[in-house]
This record gives C-alpha cells, sequence and structure tokens, in this order.
C-alpha cells in the first residue's frame, strides 16, 4: 500500500510569508481534491496533514482509506525554536490536546509517547523549522519514531541529511509531498508492501517495514507551486466577486490583484533565493551534527 504522508488544503490556513499573509492562503488545495487528485496518482490511502488542524482531514475521515493526520508546530519554550512535527491516525480528543500542550514541547512529547502517536520530525534540514541546532535534534530523537527522509518539497540535498540523521540514529524513514498545490500530491510517498489495509499499514510503518518512494524538490517545483498558488488566490477573488458582484471590497480585491499580476515574477526571484538559503541552512546543520561529539547524538537517540 502507498501513502504520501504530508500534504495540505486550504485548511492550513494564511500563509507564513509577510506580507502575503494578509491575503495568500497556505494552500487552495481542497480535501475532496487531495483524495481524488492522490487516488488518482496510485495512492491506496490518503492522508492530510494541515497545520495546527484536522478540520480539513474531518471532512473525509468517515472512509476507510483516509488517516487523520496533522503537521504540529511545537515549540522550544526556552528559546522559541519552532519544529514541525508530523502525527498520524490521531482522534480528536487526541488532537484537542496536542493542539493545547504543542506550545511546550517538553509537554507535548511525552503525550504523544503515552497515547503511541505515530510522530515523524519533518524537513529536518529545513529554515522552514526555524532555527533547529544539533541539540534540538539531540533532545527530540528519543521522542520521535521517524524522520521524513524524502520531502517532495525540499532539495536533494537536504533529503540525504535527514536520511543519515535517520540511519544513525536507528529512526524510521518516511516520505511526503509536502504539497500545497495538486502539483506534488502522490509523487512523494511511503510503500508498505505487507500492508492491505490502514490499520495493517500503521502497524507495518510503526514497525519500519516501510520504504520510501518518489521525487525530490528543486527550484522549479517551488516555483511552479508559486505560480499555482497565485493562480488559486486569483480564482478564489473571482469566485467571491460572483457570489457577492454589488460589494465594493470585492470590486477592490480583483482590481487590486489585476494590477499586481506582474508582481508574480518577485516570487519566482525569491524562490531561487530561498534554495539558496536552504542549501546554506543544510550545510549548517551538517556541520553541527558533526561538531556535536557522535557519543553524545547516539546515546541521545
Amino acid at each position: 500500500m502507498k501513502l504520501d504522508t504530508h500534504v495540505h488544503t486550504y485548511f492550513s490556513g494564511h500563509t507564513s510569508l509577510y506580507p502575503l499573509s494578509l491575503i495568500m492562503k497556505e494552500s487552495y488545495n481542497t480535501p475532496e481534491g487531495v483524495y481524488r487528485c492522490a487516488k488518482a496518482r496510485g495512492m491506496d490511502l490518503v492522508a492530510i496533514t494541515d497545520h495546527d488542524t484536522i478540520a480539513g482531514a474531518l471532512t473525509i475521515a468517515d472512509r476507510p482509506d483516509v488517516i487523520v493526520g496533522c503537521e504540529v508546530t511545537a515549540v522550544f519554550p526556552d528559546d522559541e525554536v519552532k519544529v514541525h512535527l508530523n502525527v498520524l491516525d490521531i482522534t480528536e480528543a487526541q488532537f484537542a490536546e496536542i493542539d493545547r500542550l504543542r506550545h511546550d514541547i517538553h509537554q507535548l512529547m511525552p503525550y504523544l509517547r503515552h497515547q503511541g502517536v505515530f510522530t515523524s520530525l519533518n524537513h529536518v534540514a529545513s529554515r522552514v523549522n526555524g532555527r533547529i541546532t544539533a541539540r534540538h535534534v539531540a533532545w527530540l530523537m528519543p521522542w520521535i519514531d521517524a524522520l521524513e527522509i524524502r520531502n517532495g518539497s525540499r532539495l536533494a540535498a537536504q533529503n540525504v541529511t535527514a536520511a543519515a540523521l535517520a540511519e544513525a540514529c536507528g529512526r524510521i524513514g518516511v516520505g511526503g509531498s509536502d504539497a500545497h498545490t495538486q502539483r506534488g500530491i502522490g509523487r512523494t510517498y511511503v510503500v508498505a508492501d505487507r500492508a492491505t489495509t490502514r490499520v495493517e499499514f500503521m502497524r507495518e510503518l510503526r514497525a519500519g517495514r516501510v520504504r520510501v518512494e518518489g521525487w525530490h524538490g528543486h527550484y522549479f517545483t517551488m516555483a511552479s507551486d508559486i505560480v499555482r498558488l497565485a493562480c488559486g488566490f486569483y480564482w478564489e477573488q473571482l469566485g467571491r466577486l460572483l457570489q457577492n458582484p454589488f460589494h465594493w471590497r470585492r470590486h477592490a480585491m480583483v482590481l487590486g490583484a489585476a494590477v499586481g499580476l506582474p508582481l508574480v515574477t518577485i516570487p519566482l526571484a525569491l524562490a531561487y533565493a530561498h534554495f539558496v538559503l536552504e542549501e546554506r541552512f543544510n550545510q549548517s546543520l551538517l556541520v553541527d551534527l558533526v561538531a556535536r561529539p557522535a557519543g553524545r547524538l547516539l546515546k541521545a537517540a
């Protein structure tokens, strides 16, 4: 069975990039659209892992091939460093407690362990995780089940770092597209050969009897996503205008969006700069991991 473990919908809220965060969403995918696209691309199971919510996943959770998940923003309270944790196959009650505890990772991780929630660290070598260092990684290792060793939106070099870390610390490797548009859905995924049901898949995943397949990310994947997100924004504004054609704010928004259309080229340039910084962060984390005494990191794991 195949599962893309890391997918977003419009329930993830607005993008964190200012000033786009004022008007643009993190994703314009719908849960139904994710489901149909994932199935069309050969996924036997479908997971939705929006940022700090399971509202989108719950809209299709009645289906036997859907896994309710979440990408949890967990915080180290001493220095405010944030990490993104993927949790899979959770209940509404568990999510409520996870959401309550996520602002203090020292309280969150014991809860996840006690509940037996499968937990992985997403894109460890990315700046999206915040200024994570070897110290944060070493602290997390005893608490997580897996690392995301192939993220379909991150550079191959970053995924190699994650894979090496997972191997060194004896952690399960998982993969997901990290899709914010339909482009990447089902292109990076986990395979459990022995599983035939959702329950069996989760059992195989916990046992580490899985493998990762699919794409890595690169500049053109991000550039494509930026264009697709812009298109999603324009379609949303047009739809709102058609629903309420006499509201002056709708006209103003559409006019402003039309005038600003050429500015899409700016994010495309920023996408290149983003990946340059991502590569530098990856190298910096590698140096930090190597500089940290290996025994201490492995002992922590």
